[in-house]
């Protein structure tokens, strides 16, 4: 499996949006897309930087989504609430472990 990983600067008074639009917009568009396995979204709300990941089941499902243009347009849906151009870092998950879902 493959991480991407944007590190993220947002404007502190439009969090609340950028979360919308990434629930919204990016999630649902990023499940359609071949090799998707999820996402998450961490951030201080005080200081606006926070981390954008995305999980995919091989490095090229990841790259695919590159070259493509689909990362450059969900890019797009955050002008003016990203403070600069995140920066893209990939990695190879190369140990993962999950709790699995308890009841209650």
């Amino acid at each position: 499996m493959y991480a991407r990983i944007f590190r993220i600067t947002a404007d502190t008074d439009r969090i609340d949006e950028g979360i919308e639009i990434y629930e919204d917009g990016y999630i649902p568009a990023a499940q359609q897309q071949k090799g998707f396995v999820e996402a998450m979204l961490l951030g201080d709300r005080s200081t606006g930087r926070g981390l954008a990941i995305s999980i995919w089941e091989s490095k090229e499902d990841a790259r695919a989504t590159e070259q493509s243009g689909f990362v450059q347009q969900v890019i797009g849906k955050f002008t003016g609430i990203l403070a600069e151009t995140p920066a893209m870092e990939s990695y190879e998950i190369m140990a993962r472990a999950a709790t699995p879902a308890r009841a209650g």
